[in-house]
């Protein structure tokens, strides 16, 4: 028979889900007051599964964004929306750091951030115009040029402090999809039975 559930014990349900399968549910994903046993045990299995399985949707990976933002930059989560600014969220000069934390808190790296369009455009131009002045007069002379235009274009690659996209939302969308390919590529088909099995372990924990 099933019994009600109250807040309390399901955020411990979901801790202790998110420990022994290696999962990110957020307590904030679960708004009614009140479940029973059976309706969340249902839940946590298709939302696990959706996970483990790479089928974020946007509002999935914005909940898992805005907390990961949180817990990296300090600011209340209540007040990080899709319109939130990035670069208002990380100053320049932390911003580095900051969005190596994120990426920490998501579980995997977040590559956001570009060098200035200008600059890294202006020696990619350069190296190519490289190709037929070689051909044509000196090799060696272009070779040199190549050689050096290609180490800056990758350092600045690497040292790159400007934001691809705007806001949180576009930030969030590009996550989604992300994962999903991230997951698709590495990840087998999930059991769904060993999933099932888990998350009743976990209510089972709950005092009667």
């Amino acid at each position: 028979m099933s019994q009600e559930i109250s807040q309390t014990q399901l955020f411990s349900v979901i801790r202790t889900v998110n420990q022994s399968l290696k999962v990110s549910l957020l307590n904030e994903d679960f708004r009614s007051a009140n479940y029973s046993t059976s309706s969340i045990e249902d839940i946590l299995v298709q939302k696990i599964c959706d996970e483990l399985n790479g089928e974020w949707t946007s509002d999935m990976a914005f909940h898992k964004l805005r907390s990961a933002i949180s817990k990296a930059t300090g600011k209340d989560a209540g007040t990080i929306n899709l319109e939130s600014d990035l670069q208002t969220l990380f100053p320049s000069s932390q911003r580095k750091d900051l969005i190596k934390k994120v990426g920490e808190e998501l579980g995997f790296p977040v590559d956001v951030l570009k060098p200035n369009g200008f600059i890294y455009g202006f020696f990619i131009v350069l190296f190519f115009a490289c190709i037929p002045v070689g051909i044509g007069m000196d090799w060696f002379l272009a070779g040199i040029v190549m050689l050096c235009s290609a180490v800056i274009i990758y350092i600045l690659g690497k040292t790159g402090n400007q934001f691809r996209m705007k806001t949180v939302g576009h930030l969030a969308d590009h996550l989604a999809w992300k994962n999903y390919l991230r997951q698709k590529r590495n990840a087998s088909p999930v059991d769904e039975a060993f999933v099932r099995n888990e998350v009743k372990k976990a209510l089972c924990l709950i005092p009667k």
